[in-house]
């Protein structure tokens, strides 16, 4: 059999062209067909093309070492100062205006002392470039705290004390006097004039004006009376007095006790106002 006759709808030995154009736009369908089915969907490409974020860790971050505070340095404390007590006379010529030294009084056998010799320094003179001594301005010997202030009770007359404590007491009185730890040291200023409105606790610096000299209490001339003793801490004076009819018992009592009794430790005060 020919090939003509086997084929229908074929003449002249040629195919037809609608034939051919149906074959190519079925296999143009099955290609269309299975890009769309293997591709992904709009929705999914969407998905897949967000990049995965991982969970927010929870846990504290570690402190930046440059935000840690840092302790300040300690500071230091400086050595304790010790001040003319007078404006008119530099401490390392305090020797020049001395009227009358200190005299050491008798020592009981209990350790009390005698009431008598010379139980501090004096400073001063009559006149200097025609000025008085009269009206000098007293300083404070050492920083420290009122431990007592009294009116015109003999035998100081208008008297301050002023009490230092162990730390701020110059190592070469604590060593030279055999200072325990805990106790305080007691300067006293006496036969100043009135007093200015001062109370007992209050602080006073080294170099601060107290007052200034007078001629109140026992003495026969203008001078500045200066004692220096030792003796345990946190002592305030009412008041004191000697031996007078109109002294009060506790006035004699604390009398007593300062001067005497060996609770307080006396010693020269050039001692404190001129290193050795």
């Amino acid at each position: 059999m020919s090939l003509k006759s086997s084929i229908p709808h074929l003449g002249s030995g040629r195919i037809r062209i609608t034939g051919l154009r149906n074959a190519y736009s079925v296999l143009a369908c099955v290609f269309l067909f299975l890009s769309v089915s293997c591709s992904p969907t709009p929705q999914l490409a969407s998905t897949l093309s967000t990049p995965t974020r991982l969970p927010q860790s929870t846990s504290t971050p570690l402190p930046d070492p440059s935000d840690t505070p840092r302790p300040s340095p300690t500071a230091t404390i400086p050595a304790p100062q010790v001040c003319s007590p007078l404006a008119v006379q530099p401490i390392a010529n305090i020797s020049e205006i001395i009227t009358q030294p200190f005299a050491m009084p008798r020592v009981m056998p209990d350790g009390a002392y005698k009431d008598d010799a010379h139980h501090g320094v004096d400073l001063g003179y009559y006149t200097r470039d025609g000025k008085l001594f009269t009206g000098t301005p007293v300083l404070a010997a050492l920083e420290g705290t009122l431990a007592a202030v009294i009116h015109d009770r003999p035998p100081y007359g208008n008297m301050l004390m002023v009490e230092t404590p162990f730390d701020r007491i110059p190592s070469w009185v604590i060593e030279s006097q055999h200072i325990p730890v805990g106790n305080s040291l007691y300067t006293l200023y006496a036969h100043l004039q009135a007093l200015p409105a001062l109370s007992t606790g209050q602080a006073v610096h080294c170099g601060e004006q107290l007052a200034q000299t007078g001629l109140t209490g026992f003495t026969g001339g203008p001078h500045l009376h200066f004692e220096t003793r030792w003796g345990p801490a946190g002592i305030v004076f009412a008041s004191m007095s000697y031996y007078r009819a109109d002294a009060t018992p506790q006035e004699l009592a604390n009398y007593q006790e300062w001067r005497m009794s060996g609770i307080f430790h006396l010693f020269d005060p050039i001692t404190l106002l001129i290193k050795p």
